[in-house]
Formats: structure tokens, sequence, C-alpha cells
């Protein structure tokens, strides 16, 4: 009797198809997410002199100058960059929640313009700005004022805090709207004056969100590669994900040991991070059962166009490095340096020598980008709908990427699929899956908060009328989940499109994409060419968001949340 149960259970699970499908996607994530992790964590046990299972790889970093500044300069660059993020985000996330003004949903969209383009597009506009032979630099040398460098913590620091800050004015946007008002007046008419009120009422409540944004911003900051490469210059100012990179290119053909430590240290950091947010997130626990309850304030004419210039100003300086690309790419060059002669020569230089570049970027991403979408729909819609242990291990796995670097998968790729039974180093394969790994969280949270939102009982009732699950689904969630589906696509097309930190230790000739090939001009000082790629990469990059505004794509979403 036991074994025909077993029999007829065996049967209606694989009747299934989410059963079917969450398989899958388990055997997918164990050979993508977890295999290129778990190879590294041996590796790096296995020493790298001895040869012998042990933590010599562990000592030798620790015991080594240069290894322990990579450290310092990586937990430095990224705290800064946190605490500026912090100063420019949380006031504008609370001017835009408390109060109206005119223009206001087109500074929005100012603001959101800083994460158009990749991290090393932004530090390349700071050096054209502030570089040796920068702009700002030369004028100030001929004025006699000598600037400090843009070179190191300070550089690294403002060109990731400028790209990332808008995670911080999305997150605690959204909590300063659900914050109860009358909490605030109630805290006011005891005499307290505003500013005191702000610090001792409406911070302890939005401090979760705060926490949360600080740790997306600090996670981005650590694991970005492109931007302490361009501004670190190499060795001069070293950081775990360029030396994570620079170790294993060293050590191809030989034992990658100290490569695979830097990067099991690079994880254990950002775990370390996820699982601190989340205790300070339980100890200090601020209850407001209350929905949002006032629109934001209008303000006095006077007082509102004042704030219009003001926000307007700010942003304008947030989104310099976007435009100082776009103007750098139309300019005429002579050595490194702009001249003020407007030209479609770097244009034309350009396209020369773009090879198959953009034609790759275009392919991959889109292709990548189906892929994500469909995947990410139906995991978002598995995990939240269905409870057990195989839910819990797919939402776990799809989360993982998103904590860890990307160069730290990329490396894991490179040591693992380079022979049987999967041979996909250098292969075009090898980069549509690494985009698709690292952009799935995207997808399968904004998918999934759609679904919790959605009555289970409409589903319950067309199964009752005989409608077969997965017909369900395409009928009636997906229609429902459209705006979030847009909104997670959204935010995946620019992550993918701009991917650098993984694919740099992935790509081959025949694999190069643009955020390569702007890469790659940027270290090489050709700095016109390095405009018109990353001119290139904003304007597909827009083109595309416009098309999902157009879809209604732009409404909800937002980054997914690890703490």
């Amino acid at each position: 009797m036991m074994g025909l149960a077993g029999t007829l259970n065996l049967r209606r699970a694989l009747a299934d198809p989410w059963i079917l499908l969450a398989g899958a996607a388990l055997l997918f994530l164990l050979v993508f997410v977890a295999l290129p992790l778990a190879e590294l964590v041996r590796q790096a046990f296995i020493g790298q002199k001895s040869g012998a299972f042990g933590i010599e790889n562990f000592v030798s970093f620790f015991g080594s100058g240069f290894f322990r500044r990579a450290l310092k300069n990586s937990l430095v660059s990224a705290t800064l960059a946190t605490m500026i993020a912090l100063v420019i985000g949380l006031p504008l996330a609370f001017v835009f929640a408390r109060f109206d003004f005119p223009g206001k949903p087109w500074i929005e969209v100012a603001i959101l313009l800083s994460m158009l383009s990749p991290p090393f597009v932004g530090a390349y506009a700071w050096i054209i700005l502030f570089g040796r032979s920068g702009f700002v630099t030369l004028a100030a040398r001929d004025a006699g004022i000598g600037l400090p460098t843009i070179y190191g913590p300070t550089g690294i620091a403002l060109a990731s805090a400028f790209s990332l800050f808008p995670l911080v004015f999305l997150v605690v946007r959204g909590a300063f709207l659900r914050v109860d008002r009358g909490l605030e007046e109630a805290a006011a008419s005891l005499g307290r004056p505003p500013a005191r009120v702000v610090w001792n009422v409406t911070l302890p409540l939005v401090m979760p969100a705060i926490v949360t944004a600080a740790l997306l911003v600090f996670l981005g900051a650590i694991s970005d590669f492109g931007t302490p490469a361009i501004l670190g210059e190499g060795d001069r100012y070293p950081v775990l994900a360029t030396l994570a990179y620079s170790l294993y290119i060293s050590e191809i053909g030989s034992e990658p040991g100290m490569a695979a430590t830097t990067c099991v240290i690079l994880v254990l950091i950002a775990f370390a991070l996820v699982l601190g947010a989340r205790f300070l997130s339980m100890r200090r626990k601020v209850a407001n059962d209350s929905a949002p309850n006032r629109s934001p304030d209008p303000l006095p004419r006077g007082r509102a166009r004042a704030m219009t210039v003001a926000v307007s100003a700010f942003v304008t300086v947030t989104n310099l490095p976007l435009f100082v690309v776009l103007i750098s790419s139309v300019l005429q060059v002579r050595g490194v340096v702009f001249q003020p002669v407007l030209t479609f020569d770097n244009y034309a230089r350009a396209w020369a020598t773009i090879g198959s570049a953009l034609t790759n970027s275009l392919m991959f991403a889109g292709l990548a980008l189906v892929a994500t979408v469909i995947l990410g729909t139906a995991l978002g819609y598995y995990v939240t709908r269905r409870a057990g242990p195989l839910a819990r291990a797919i939402d776990l796995l799809v989360m993982i990427p998103y904590v860890v670097p990307g160069t730290v998968i990329g490396i894991g790729y490179a040591q693992v699929f380079n022979g049987p039974p999967l041979f996909l180093t250098g292969t075009a394969a090898i980069i549509g899956i690494v985009y698709l790994v690292r952009r799935l969280p995207y997808m399968t949270r904004a998918a999934a908060s759609a679904v919790f939102q959605i009555d289970a009982t409409l589903e319950d009732a067309s199964q009752n009328l005989g409608m077969p699950p997965a017909r369900g689904f395409a009928g009636i969630m997906v229609p429902l989940m459209r705006p979030a589906i847009l909104a997670g696509a959204a935010i995946a097309w620019v992550e993918i499109l701009n991917e650098l930190s993984a694919s740099v230790v992935l790509y081959t000739g025949a694999t190069r994409t643009l955020p390569i090939a702007a890469y790659q001009q940027s270290l090489g000082g050709d700095v016109g060419i390095a405009a018109a790629y990353a001119a290139m990469l904003v304007g597909i990059t827009v083109a595309a968001l416009i098309l999902f505004a157009l879809a209604g794509g732009l409404r909800n979403g937002g980054p997914p949340t690890t703490a």
C-alpha cells in the first residue's frame, strides 16, 4: 500500500507542471550558482604553494601587506560611497515624499537617469573633469589652483555614490510615504522643533529602509570592478574586486588559489553584511500600523519655485557624469585632451573599431532579457504561492548572485566550465548565462511582489472551473502581474546591457561587448572613442527605457530587498 501511495504521489507531482519547472530551475541554479561558488571555496583551501588542504592561502592573504591593503581599500571606499549616497539620497527622498512642487515628476526621472550608465562610465566622466588633463583640472591649473587628485578612494567613492544614490532615494522615499503623519504632529504639538521630530520620530520609523538602502549601496560599491579599475589605476589603489581579477589573470595555467581566496573573502563580507543588516532590523523594530494618510504638502508659490530650482540644481550636479560623457563624445580630441570643437570624428573612429561589440551586446542582452523575464516571472510566482523546502531552496539560490560580486561569479564560471562535462568558457552561451543568473533576482522579486498582492482565490476559482494550472497562470496571473513584470524587465535590461564585472573575466575577442569595449578604450587612453562607446550605451539604454515607460513598466518596481 505504501508503495502504491508513493507511486500515486509521484505521478501527481510529475503531472503538476510547476513541480517540473521547479525541478528544472533547481538543477539549473545548482549548476550555475552553487557549483561555481563551491569550486571557489574548494580552491581557496588548496594551498597555492604546498597543494595541501588547509588555510595556507588565508594565512598568506592576511600575512601580506599588499593583500591587507586591498581589503582595507575595499572597505574604506565602499563605506565612503555609502555615506555619500545616504547624504545625497536621504534629503531627496524626504523632500519628494513630503512636498509638492512644480516639475516634480520630471526631476524624479532625472534622478533615475543616474542609474542609466554603468558605474565605470561615471568614473571615466570624473577623469574627463578632474583627471590629470581634465577640463576642471587644466582650468584650475591655469588659475594657479592645485586640485586634489580624483584617483584613489575619494574618486572611487564619489563615482560609486553618484551612480548608486538612486537606490537610497527609491527605497527610503517609499518608507517616508508610509509613515503615519499623526505621530509627527503629536510630537510637534508637545513643543518639539521640526528637526527633533524628524530625528526622534520619523527616522526611527524609516530606519529599516535606511539600513536596507545602505546595504544595497555598500554591496554595489564593494563588488564594482570598473570604477576602481579606472580610478584606482590598477595596483596603485587595489581593491578586492580588481585584485581577484588580476590574480586570476596572472594565475591562468597554474593553481588559482589566491584568486579563489580573495573571492571567498569578498563573498564572506557580502553575506556578513546581509546577516548584520537583518540582525539590526530585528533588534530595532518600530511599529507603524497606519497606511499613508496624507498626500505631499503643497508649498506656497515662492517656496515651491525655490524648491524646484534648488532640487533641479542638485540633481543636475548628480547627473554631471552623464552630461560630461555625452558632450565629450562630440568634442575634438588632441592627445588625451578634449578641445572645444564639435565633431563626430569620435563616433566615426569608434564605429570603425567597434567590430562585433555592439551586435554582441544587443544579441546577448536581448536573449538574456527574454530568458530572465520568462524564468523570473515563473519563479517569482512559484516561490510565493508554493511552500516547502523546494520553494525555499530556489528562493535562496536565486538571490545569491545578487549578493555575490560579479567578478567572483565570473571567475567561478571560468574555473568550472573550462572543461568536461560543460565546456562553455569562451562561448557566447556563458555570457548569456551569466547575464541571466546575475539579473534573475530583479525579475523574480518584481514578480513575487505582484503575486503577494493578488488574491489566490482567483486561481482557485479558475481551477474549480476546470482550467489547468498553466493556463490559469497565463490567462489570469500574467495579465495582473504585467506592470510589475515590465518594471522588473526595465531594471534587468539596464543591468544586463551595462554588465561588466563578470563578463570581463569570461569574454573573448568573438564575444566582446560594448561595455567591455568602452572599458578597454578607457584603460587604453583613447578618450574620444571611449566617450563615443559610453554615449552609445547611454543612448541604447534610454531608448529601451522609453519603450518600457510607454508600455507602463516604470511605475512599479525597485531593487530587490536583501535585508
